[in-house]
């Protein structure tokens, strides 16, 4: 398929013949303009393709046709798709450069023609960030005397049921018994009744502070990039100020 083009700015199809390079040698002598002999072949590009350009121009350089840019388009008015931060300004093209600060809640706006800030989901992505951590800090559980206890409900149960067995057999047989308690790592502790109290209070309590440092971050500081290590840190802060006051182990 050939595409005759006018040699113009907005250049346009003058003409096309649907034959092949081999078919035009053979039934056209190789002569393109056999039907228009009016024409000047110099005033015109032959362009071999299976499509028309889109916003075709005249390059006088290379005297040959191809897709204006983006540039060319907005000088002939023609409408193109902007990206975010491009703005037509006395037919060019100009760029706002993106702040860098909060560079990731910054939005374009293309009504306006500005960078705007999106308070809501940074606050949005910020909140997510913490319930993460809360989960995670759930998870874990905390470090009794240097073994790890996870805080499931089964696991508050099993030290309800550990602690009601050996306050049954104290009633019933007089004696201060002692049960062993296996952690996580299955490190086994012999443990009396004020023992296991002592670490199912200290573990309820470790629950509370993970929701104190919850809501400490959510309401008492800006949304930022919050570390595990930083979430991690208040709640063992807040966690030893509640053991100090009441008198408990940490």
């Amino acid at each position: 398929m050939f595409y005759i083009y006018t040699k113009e700015k907005k250049s346009k199809v003058k003409f096309s013949v649907n034959l092949t390079a081999k078919e035009v040698k053979d039934f056209m002598g190789n002569n393109l303009f056999l039907d228009y002999p009016e024409l000047n072949k110099d005033d015109y590009v032959i362009v071999e393709s299976n499509e028309v350009f889109k916003h075709p121009t005249y390059d006088s350089i290379t005297n040959t046709i191809r897709e204006m840019t983006r540039e060319e388009l907005i000088e002939e008015e023609i409408e193109i798709q902007l990206e975010p931060g491009e703005i037509i300004k006395n037919k060019k093209l100009i760029k706002v450069p993106k702040p860098k600060k909060n560079e990731k809640y910054l939005t374009w706006n293309r009504e306006n023609g500005t960078w705007e800030y999106d308070s809501q989901k940074e606050k949005d992505d910020y909140f997510q960030l913490v319930d993460t951590l809360k989960s995670e800090a759930l998870e874990y559980g905390f470090d009794y005397q240097g073994h790890r206890q996870r805080l499931r409900i089964k696991d508050l149960i099993y030290m309800e049921i550990a602690i009601k067995s050996l306050e049954i057999s104290k009633k019933k047989f007089k004696k201060d018994l002692k049960s062993t308690w296996y952690f996580h790592d299955n490190f086994g502790m012999t443990m009396s009744i004020e023992d296991l109290e002592d670490m199912m209070f200290s573990g309820t309590m470790f629950i509370q502070s993970i929701f104190n440092t919850e809501h400490y971050f959510k309401t008492e500081v800006e949304p930022k990039d919050l570390t595990k290590e930083e979430f991690k840190n208040k709640i063992n802060e807040l966690h030893n100020l509640v053991m100090k006051k009441v008198g408990g182990k940490e």
